[in-house]
Order: structure tokens, then C-alpha cells, then sequence
């Protein structure tokens, strides 16, 4: 439903790819993830990414990430308009359209967005229409 260039479907383990990226350039980061009882929110940059199985894990001393990523059914890369310009993320959603996690750059008020984070999402490539099942 958004507007053409606004929204494009990558690859549903886009988000390791970030996250690995982000560690090795030292991108902070902003990361929202919940579910029906809390909601996890992260400001900072993440270093220790690892892999267990269907397990995308962040293990850092004042930040914890476990991620299904068996349950990730789409992943959409979004811009949209803000207070101080361009806002972009990652979003991962399940089978049933609810999302697992956001991510974006980290953000001060009154500044546009950190242009490694833009760089990094343009880093994902898009996920081919052939691709979609």
C-alpha cells in the first residue's frame, strides 16, 4: 500500500546481514521488538552477533537479542516521511502479518537520519518477484 520507492520485500534473513554489517562498521542502532506482554526497545550499536540454529542472537553485555528467524515470513525495507526528513527501517513480520522487530538507525531529535544506516539498508537487495512464493 505504499507508494512506489517507499516500501520494497528483501529477503527474510536481510536481517542477519544487517545486524552482521551494522557490528563491523559500528552503526549504532535502534531495534523494537515485542510481544503481546512487552516491548523491547534498543539504542546503541550491537557487536556480538551470532547464529544457533534458527537463532539471529545478539549477545552484548547490556543488550540481549534471541530472534526466531524460522518465524520470519517477510521483511520489508520502509521509508517514510518524519519530523526531520526520511525515516527507514527494517521490518519483519510473521505468517499472520504481525511484526517480530524494527529496525533503524539510531535517531537524535532534530536530525536527519545517520546516512550509514541508509547506506546499510541499500546494502539489502530487494527480493525478486520470482522469489515470492
Amino acid at each position: 500500500m505504499a507508494p512506489q520507492g517507499q516500501a520494497w520485500r528483501v529477503r527474510e534473513d536481510a536481517v542477519e546481514q544487517l545486524l552482521h554489517r551494522a557490528a563491523a562498521i559500528e552503526a549504532p542502532i535502534m531495534v523494537f521488538a515485542g510481544n503481546g506482554g512487552m516491548i523491547q526497545i534498543h539504542t546503541g550499536p550491537v557487536r556480538n552477533v551470532q547464529v544457533v540454529g534458527d537463532w539471529l542472537n545478539v549477545l552484548d553485555p547490556n543488550f540481549n537479542l534471541h530472534l526466531r528467524t524460522d518465524l520470519i515470513a517477510e521483511a520489508w525495507v520502509t521509508r517514510k516521511p518524519g519530523d526531520n526528513g526520511v525515516v527507514s527501517s527494517l521490518e519483519l513480520f510473521d505468517e499472520q502479518g504481525e511484526s517480530l522487530a524494527t529496525f533503524f538507525g539510531e535517531r537524535k531529535p532534530g536530525r536527519p537520519e545517520r546516512a550509514e544506516w541508509v547506506k546499510l539498508l541499500g546494502e539489502l537487495p530487494p527480493l525478486e518477484k520470482a522469489d515470492v512464493a
